[in-house]
């Protein structure tokens, strides 16, 4: 089954290109290649039913974008020749080639990643924006070592890349030769490295997202990592302008910088609209340092004429600790607001934006008012546990999403807006199962079930729709915490473990302590208790399952599966002999939280962190103070009001440096502390190119585990070689399934060793 849901095609991005026309973008697994498959269609949509085309593999086209018309669609393109990769950049004209460019020699890879890349045209769609890795430097006489010299990268998920640049393509058809110009932005500090890129309204000035290097010379991981020294700048070129650029014979385009946000925030996504003659900037921020993960703030800056600084005091949406039952938790959006977020029911109403967020242990769809900042759910309360994905709006009263459940795989959805702000939904496109499939799905069922006396903890259950008639029957439970650990486990559709509860398993997906959705108290509440609050609650969530009959307690009944902080969860959960045994975790690591039974048989664990003091080798060395409760300061450069004050401090406190005592106790807090009581049969996957923890740490422990390993347990160790953090290659992702699936099918037959569980 398991390749089966994986080439169902998933819808990725979806672009309006008129009101009624849907440009869609989907991904799948294909096994017969080892690859994923990037396909597209359009739907069009009346009012009689919705048309959709053929999907069609879009070969070697890595981003597109359309104009602010939807007139014209920028491609770039990536392809092969003789195993060097050739690059181009292509205008269309709706189904005419307007201009095209190769780029191969003028830089390095396009950046398409959520965090750096800009892909846009201009108001007046004369030129186009977007950022690729800048060639490296060469030798000089000036400097002969320039070729070696050091430059960090952007870490995981984003290896390799370290000079985003921006560049702009300028072309003109008409009397004449055509013209073809590529420049770049070039900015005066070296020390701020800019992405995202945005036109203002007016064409003249660029909005972007700075990116700042530590005190000590590092660029700190940016993906999943909020909190990094970024802030929101304001580039003014020295020109902008079509002709002045075409006879600029590719010399790059001088920009003066003014950063407009707060050292102490960490800001991304901005984003540019106008109404009624007001331009505004919006942007997302959260707190620098701290949790890697937290609430989002949304500023807005009235940038009709100038963009001051002075003027940006408080959030549009700003954070909430302790959020009512079932009131709005704040902000948790993806890293991106939409490309087009906007809508505006009538040429006279109040321009609203859109965007799904994390509420509890789903995603919701948001109506935020840009005037006050009011939040309205839009999510129908039908029952259903759709979690849902906001795409693109037609900036007028169409919004494009997708939806989906532990057993639904994504579907197609639209919403449409009445002048009062009234939503209708209406679904697209569902993907087609084979009978088979759907019929194996329909017999599982989906629950969210609350933790009693651990609030807002909660478990997302995948169970058998059909109630076992004793005990023995109980199918076995598999607990697989998420990572993060300020991260959330959705009811969103993953092939992985749709497939997993189809051979016969109870999932339990746990929101812990520390989850996103839950209000910013409940993400405060972790660092400093990492390895006590999150493992009692994931432990509570087993002893609950038990007691609601759900799961059973017993040999071969109860597993646990985890990666990278769900990884360090699972080695402080890897017990299992008896239900007589107990372990203890003494205050001096964390807190005594008590006497529980060892009930987990065997584990699995992705690239996970078992020995915490040991941070030379990661992209995010400050997740290692941070959550274990030590300061580690983050903050980026001053902006233009802050430098006008004699407050703003003249030097900041450096990253601090790893102690003894340090090492010693966040040592004792890491799974490596409490190997020799491992009594599971474990099995580790590791990434061989990971970048956020270092493939030595679950080595490490494998021979650790393998030295100690008790009689009748089994310790492996999977390496994939390639493979960064999140082991997602085709090959790796369908091996690593199949391998945990058959390592805990042996893992049942534990049955017969012990006393069967009585009835």
């Amino acid at each position: 089954m398991y390749e089966q849901l994986t080439e169902i095609p998933a819808p990725t991005s979806v672009h309006f290109v008129a009101s009624d026309v849907l440009h869609v973008t989907s991904t799948l697994h294909d096994h017969v290649r080892n690859t994923r498959k990037v396909v597209s269609n359009s739907v069009v949509v009346s009012e009689s039913g919705v048309t959709s085309s053929s999907l069609q593999d879009v070969g070697d086209e890595i981003a597109f974008t359309y104009s602010p018309s939807r007139a014209r669609r920028a491609v770039l393109r990536e392809a092969k020749n003789e195993g060097k990769p050739k690059r181009f950049v292509e205008i269309w004209n709706r189904n005419a080639l307007e201009a095209s460019i190769e780029v191969t020699e003028k830089h390095g890879a396009f950046y398409t990643d959520d965090h750096l890349a800009s892909l846009t045209f201009s108001p007046s769609e004369t030129s186009l924006l977007y950022v690729a890795e800048s060639n490296p430097p060469i030798a000089t006489e000036d400097d002969p070592y320039q070729k070696f010299r050091y430059v960090p990268q952007f870490g995981e998920g984003i290896a390799g890349k370290r000079r985003p640049t921006t560049f702009l393509f300028y072309w003109k058809n008409g009397p004449g030769e055509p013209s073809r110009t590529l420049t770049s932005i070039s900015v005066p500090s070296s020390k701020v490295l800019f992405g995202q890129a945005v036109f203002s309204p007016r064409g003249d000035t660029l909005y972007a997202t700075g990116y700042e290097y530590t005190s000590d010379h590092r660029l700190l991981g940016i993906k999943f990592c909020f909190n990094r020294p970024t802030g929101i700048w304001e580039l003014t070129p020295s020109s902008l302008s079509l002709d002045d650029n075409l006879e600029n014979d590719s010399k790059p385009v001088e920009c003066s910088a003014k950063k407009l946000t707060p050292s102490y925030l960490s800001c991304r996504s901005p984003r540019v609209f106008t109404y009624d003659g007001k331009s505004t900037l919006l942007w997302l921020s959260h707190p620098s340092g701290g949790p890697h993960a937290a609430t989002s703030l949304l500023y807005s800056l009235d940038i009709t004429n100038d963009a001051d600084p002075k003027k940006i005091t408080t959030p549009l949406v700003d954070s909430v600790s302790k959020p009512e039952e079932g009131a709005f938790p704040g902000l948790y959006p993806d890293p991106n607001l939409a490309t087009f977020p906007t809508l505006q029911f009538s040429p006279s109403s109040t321009p609203y934006i859109v965007t799904h967020s994390i509420w509890g242990s789903r995603t919701t769809v948001l109506l935020i008012s840009t005037l006050d900042g009011a939040v309205k759910n839009l999510t129908p309360e039908d029952g259903n546990l759709y979690s849902w994905k906001v795409f693109n709006t037609d900036g007028r009263s169409r919004v494009i999403c997708s939806r989906s459940t532990p057993l639904t795989p994504p579907e197609l959805v639209m919403g449409e807006f009445s002048e009062s702000g009234v939503v209708s939904w209406r679904v697209l496109h569902k993907p087609t199962l084979l009978p088979q499939l759907e019929e194996e799905l329909s017999s599982l069922r989906v629950s969210v079930i609350p933790i009693p006396g651990r609030y807002p903890t909660e478990t997302i259950v995948i169970q058998s729709a059909v109630a076992p008639e004793n005990k023995r029957d109980i199918r076995p439970c598999i607990t697989m915490p998420h990572g993060g650990p300020h991260g959330t486990t959705t009811t969103a559709f993953y092939p992985a473990y749709a497939a997993l509860a189809l051979e016969r398993y109870t999932l339990s997906l746990p929101n812990y302590t520390g989850s996103l959705g839950f209000g910013e108290s409940a993400v405060r509440a972790l660092p400093g208790n990492c390895g006590t609050l999150d493992v009692e609650d994931c432990i509570a969530t087993t002893r609950h399952l038990i007691e609601l009959g759900i799961s059973v307690e017993g040999p071969g009944k109860q597993f646990v599966m985890g990666g990278s902080h769900g990884g360090f969860l699972t080695g402080h959960r890897k017990h299992f002999t008896s239900v007589s045994t107990i372990i203890n975790l003494t205050r001096d690591l964390f807190a005594v939280i008590g006497q529980y039974p060892e009930m987990y048989s065997a584990a699995v664990t992705r690239n996970p962190v078992m020995s915490a003091g040991e941070m030379s080798n990661t992209d995010i060395p400050d997740w290692y103070f941070t959550e274990f409760g030590e300061a580690y300061p983050v903050y980026s450069s001053p902006s233009a009001v802050e430098l006008e004050s004699p407050s703003t401090p003249a030097k900041r406190p450096a990253p601090p440096l790893v102690t003894p005592e340090m090492f010693a106790r966040v040592h004792r807090a890491s799974p490596i502390a409490h190997v020799d009581a491992v009594r599971a049969s474990v099995l580790l996957m590791i990434g061989a190119s990971d970048l956020r923890v270092a493939p030595t740490q679950g080595i490490e422990y494998y021979h650790a585990l393998k030295q100690r390993a008790r009689e009748g347990t089994r310790i492996e160790m999977l390496v994939f070689e390639g493979e960064s953090h999140p082991l997602e290659g085709v090959e790796a992702s369908r091996v690593g399934w199949q391998a945990a699936r058959d390592f805990f099918k042996w893992a049942e037959t534990l049955v017969v060793q012990f006393p069967s569980v009585s009835n």
